[in-house]
């Protein structure tokens, strides 16, 4: 199992983000459990079935997106099950077009993955990090009496 990280982060000025580009996070898939991750910068949206042709899997991230290798650590179990289930037919003379066959829910867990790396506080910020309830077990809930 391999993952191949190109950890070079597409610039984006200031114009560019107002005037519709983006960032995409995506993962190429090479076969044999193989798969390349790398952000791309783009100035209009992809289109998932040219890209499927190409084993190129994309999900749109925030123009701020700049810590992929931080991204990839959080996600990358879900990575690594994505690239064991991809496989590359070869193209035939019935089908010169064939696309890379892969578990779709291992891709949406690897989104879900990148989402949730994505809305975390940052590691300066005073707010509370995402973290199980507290066990209340023993606790009682008590009930404010209605007003009057």
């Amino acid at each position: 199992m391999s993952l191949h990280i190109d950890e070079a982060t597409p610039p984006l000025s200031a114009e560019q983000t107002l005037t519709g580009w983006r960032r995409e996070f995506c993962v190429e898939l090479l076969g044999d459990g193989q798969a390349r991750v790398f952000l791309r910068a783009v100035e209009s949206a992809s289109l998932k079935a040219a890209e499927l042709k190409r084993g190129l899997l994309f999900h749109r991230v925030n123009t701020t997106f700049a810590d992929l290798p931080g991204c990839v650590a959080a996600a990358r179990d879900a990575l690594e099950a994505l690239a064991r289930t991809a496989t590359r037919p070869q193209p035939t003379q019935d089908n010169l077009f064939a696309t890379t066959h892969y578990d779709r829910a291992a891709w949406d867990r690897v989104v879900y993955a990148v989402e949730q790396w994505q809305r975390r506080p940052p590691a300066s910020s005073c707010l509370p990090r995402s973290s199980p309830p507290p066990d209340r077990a023993g606790v009682l809930a008590v009930r404010r009496p209605p007003r009057a």
